[in-house]
């Protein structure tokens, strides 16, 4: 129950000062108010080098004290189809050389990945009762020696006619004061599942109890 506390100070503390920098793209407050059951799709870049099963567990342990006014059930037994990004032409961001987002391009490798994988995600819609997919596309790094962490992120939600109804980016840097590569994953983990819980926050899909 002391962990619980730390991770309940520090998303209040992430919510009332946000240090995480988002870009919202897209945003249909009306049908994200009308879900209720979310199926949480993490999704890594194929050079991440945090495994796929440590973000999976992270989110779960920042989730597991909060109230929960949607159902959130994270999706860990899925292809790789759903959860890696396999190049970057596959990537969800997409930017131009001169680093300008690329919009219409993003857009369309959302639909065409969600159209490639529409079996395995009806096959999960029914298993799980789930009217809704939200997708956490992250890239992160980190280095003890350099001291820094950063990563970058896009999360899309999608209603249960596959139509993108949120989606955000985001890109931050840390400079990071630990030697320890494994005390500075964890927290390069906790910021990402942070940004993410902030959202459900503001979206109200969980509250503190």
């Amino acid at each position: 129950m002391k962990r619980y506390g730390v991770f309940l100070l520090v998303l209040l503390f992430t919510v009332s000062c946000s240090k995480y920098h988002v870009k919202k793209e897209i945003r249909n407050n009306k049908a994200i108010s009308q879900l209720k059951n979310s199926g949480i799709i993490f999704r890594v870049t194929h050079n991440t080098p945090i495994p796929l099963s440590l973000f999976n567990k992270n989110l779960t342990q920042w989730l597991e004290p909060y109230k929960k006014l949607k159902t959130l059930k994270i999706l860990d037994n899925i292809s790789n189809n759903l959860n890696t990004a396999k190049g970057e032409s596959e990537r969800f961001a997409q930017f131009a050389p001169d680093k300008d987002f690329q919009f219409y391009q993003s857009v369309g490798i959302i639909k065409g990945y969600l159209d490639k994988n529409r079996e395995e995600l009806d096959k999960l819609k029914a298993e799980y009762g789930l009217d809704s997919f939200i997708v956490y596309e992250v890239d992160g790094a980190m280095s003890a020696e350099l001291q820094f962490a950063d990563f970058n992120s896009m999360i899309c939600i999608v209603n249960n006619n596959y139509q993108i109804i949120y989606l955000d980016r985001q890109a931050d840097k840390y400079d990071a004061f630990e030697i320890d590569k494994h005390i500075l994953r964890e927290d390069l983990l906790d910021q990402i599942s942070n940004r993410f819980l902030e959202l459900m926050f503001k979206f109200k899909f969980i509250k503190v109890e």
